[in-house]
């Protein structure tokens, strides 16, 4: 018999996630604040029902589910959409000239088509042009579009906006919903002198997050589950089917 050696753990690393569908392989998710797995566990008793007082005569647990769950400190537009169940896309900048908008009651917003350079010229003027609206006095400016203002555009009018487009990218949410993923933990051990801590996830699931908040006083965050699913292309009596996990010696 060895001699016991306590092990302690401090983890640092990076997730990668692998849609099962598609060939981009194994893609880095970033900063996380926090990877922890769970099991939710199904405890079954039998009650001692031959003495006085009670007491158990048996328990079996059987485990009912595996996840993994993940709190996001990279919100770049890839991680929104897996937190969205939504796909991510490039847009890119470009002259956009006389789109066309119909204005609610004044006081009311006009979202634009594209997101705005608002460093650049943005012009607004009504249907065809033959007047041009005043920016402070018909309208203010605002990220994604123009607030109407008291002045010379009347409820419901028509106006034309001209303005360059950012570069940007689209996040179009409950696009994906039921993609099946690897994932994979590139982790390693503070506790230990930094040795690898690598833990594979062959078939999962995501949940899309409870909660992406557009409004913070600190650094947002979000969080979503991984559910691990039984992959039957894992062969071998010693194998898991769910995952497993490696640490450096």
């Amino acid at each position: 018999m060895g001699v016991l050696q306590n092990e302690y753990f401090k983890g640092k690393g990076t997730g990668y996630l692998r849609k099962r569908s598609g060939t981009a392989g194994l893609l880095p998710i970033g900063n996380a604040t926090e990877i922890a797995i769970a099991m939710s566990i199904n405890t079954q008793q039998m009650r001692d029902y031959e003495n006085a007082g009670g007491g158990l005569a048996d328990q079996q647990d059987s485990i009912e589910s595996m996840t993994a769950t993940v709190t996001l400190a990279n919100l770049n537009p890839e991680n929104v959409a897996r937190l969205t169940a939504g796909k991510a896309t490039e847009v890119t900048g470009a002259a956009q000239s006389a789109e066309s908008h119909t204005v609610g009651i004044q006081g009311s917003f006009v979202k634009f088509d594209f997101v705005p350079d608002m460093d650049d010229t943005v012009t607004v003027t009504d249907t065809g042009a033959a007047t041009t609206y005043t920016e402070g006095t018909d309208y203010e400016l605002k990220n994604g579009g123009l607030v109407v203002l008291e002045g010379a555009i009347a409820d419901a009018a028509d106006i034309e906006v001209s303005y360059t487009s950012l570069n940007s990218r689209t996040v179009e949410t409950l696009l994906e919903v039921g993609e099946e993923y690897e994932f994979y933990f590139d982790g390693l051990n503070e506790a230990r002198s930094g040795k690898p801590h690598l833990g594979t996830f062959h078939r999962c699931k995501l949940s899309p997050t409870q909660g992406l908040a557009l409004i913070t006083d600190d650094y947002g965050s979000a969080q979503f589950t991984i559910t691990v699913l039984k992959d039957d292309t894992v062969s071998g009596s010693e194998k898991s089917k769910y995952a497993k996990i490696e640490m450096a010696a």
